[in-house]
């Protein structure tokens, strides 16, 4: 017989369809849930070593109690959809509540029975289920690549009756407090949820989920990677395979390697090699175009690159048009050159606290609630001239005032967006962050040297790298 939907009582409340979402790029990148649909019930434990996109060998151990599986299949989109969730809960502080159809929904899954009991194992695996992750979490600031240990969910309660989770039982969770500061700080990426919840296989999804994480390098020209090579076992260990066997490995990826071409995510998937020294590559199909492509396109046109336009566009587009205008202003009464604008942009689409009062701007529009600034009438140019000289030296009198991990974060941050950043390896940009923690290096000094190197180009930001190493 076939099973009978579980009755949703009229006080549930409709959820919306969410269709536009995110992911947060450690959890993209990691691949901490296999893709496998199904694993042996003995298994509570594994071990594997992935690389992040800088090159960083990275071990990760995942454990659960005697009574427990590891996380698979299913849970990966229970985790998708709890990430989203706690976007539209508005990112609390604690712990957020949902209804278990609310969940549902926002997972892509149907109201029935079947997935009512599939919610409640995913929550207890993803509750139960630990995590040490070594030197290979990412957290915006002067420390880069860090170790964590967490779980997913690091609470969990909800209702049941005797025959389970029902529609109208309140799920209420907190997810992990690593995941959670990462999606504050804005180290997520697009998620397209409709072509997403349209892949057949959790294998599928997890391939594709994989697959987007890494497409997003804001260290390449345009932010967005190409083409990706791996060698075939490390690939399949990184989705959670079990298998020690090429030909398996092959044989389990080729249905998701043929739905994602078909769909046209992959313009083409190669194997080449022989036994384990096979490498699989995978060609992206056309740049994704996001949700708003009016708004990524004002930010290219800007010198914003592609990749990195469609993700703001996706995750702030209450800010670009704002942003745009004041970049704008901005190029105009700017007493120095702009080294970077694409970079400039992006700062101020990111922290536009930051960029609150330039001078001589009236602000277009202004969020709900806000009081309008006062435009002031028959400015001259020289008066524009005077604001934006006491601006600067506004300016200067704050970054003078910063020390500590302040001027650490700053340097780094100013060094992110001129480009320069991306020459150093991991390990240097520690000690750099070190060296500025101790005073054996200015900070500031460094930002304006990288500053003035913009101007002479790749020779002459060598010259700073170079000088900058001398001193580590």
């Amino acid at each position: 017989m076939p099973e009978r939907k579980p009755r949703r009582s009229a006080g549930t409340p409709p959820m919306p369809e969410i269709t536009s979402g995110y992911d947060e790029l450690n959890l993209g990148r990691l691949a901490l849930i296999s893709g496998q649909k199904t694993v042996p019930i003995t298994l509570r434990r594994w071990q594997k070593q992935v690389t992040t996109p800088d090159g960083r060998p990275v071990i990760i151990t995942c454990t659960v109690p005697e009574d427990q599986v590891v996380p698979h299949g299913l849970d990966n989109d229970f985790m998708v959809g709890l990430v989203n969730l706690c976007f539209e809960a508005g990112l609390p502080d604690g712990p957020f509540s949902v209804s278990a159809y609310g969940l549902l929904k926002a997972s892509g899954f149907p109201d029935s029975a079947q997935y009512y009991r599939s919610l409640e194992e995913s929550l207890v695996r993803l509750n139960k289920a630990s995590y040490t992750i070594d030197e290979g979490w990412f957290v915006q600031g002067p420390h880069g690549w860090t170790t964590q240990s967490f779980a997913q969910v690091s609470y969990l309660s909800y209702a049941r009756s005797r025959a389970g989770v029902q529609g109208t039982s309140v799920v209420t969770v907190q997810l992990a407090p690593p995941v959670m500061e990462s999606l504050r700080a804005g180290y997520i990426k697009p998620l397209d949820l409709n072509f997403y919840r349209g892949l057949s296989q959790p294998l599928v999804r997890a391939v594709y989920r994989q697959l987007d994480a890494l497409h997003f390098d804001e260290s390449t020209a345009d932010g967005l990677v190409r083409e990706l090579s791996a060698p075939l076992m490390a690939w399949g260990n990184r989705l959670g395979l079990l298998s020690d066997r090429p030909d398996n490995v092959v044989r389990t990826l080729t249905p998701a390697h043929e739905e994602l071409q078909a769909k046209g995510y992959v313009a083409a998937v190669e194997i080449t090699g022989r036994g384990r020294d096979k490498v699989v590559r995978y060609v992206f199909g056309p740049p994704p175009q996001g949700e708003h492509p009016d708004l990524a396109a004002l930010l290219t046109a800007r010198g914003v690159k592609q990749g990195v336009a469609v993700r703001l566009s996706t995750v702030f587009p209450e800010r670009i048009e704002e942003a745009a205008r004041r970049f704008d202003h901005y190029l105009k009464v700017s007493l120095r050159p702009v080294g970077n604008p694409g970079g400039l942009l992006v700062a101020m689409v990111q922290r536009p606290e930051d960029f609150a009062e330039l001078p001589g701007y009236s602000q277009a529009t202004a969020p709900e609630g806000t009081p309008p600034r006062k435009a002031k009438a028959g400015r001259t140019t020289e008066e524009s001239i005077q604001e934006s000289d006491a601006y600067v030296a506004q300016e200067e009198e704050r970054l003078a005032a910063l020390n500590g991990t302040d001027l650490v974060d700053w340097m780094l941050r100013q060094l992110s967006v001129l480009g320069i950043l991306k020459h150093f390896t991991v390990p240097e940009r520690t000690r750099l962050a070190e060296a500025v923690l101790e005073g054996t290096l200015d900070g500031r000094h460094l930002v304006r040297a990288a500053t003035r190197a913009m101007v002479g180009g790749a020779p002459a930001i060598g010259a700073v790298v170079q000088d900058v190493r001398a001193h580590l």
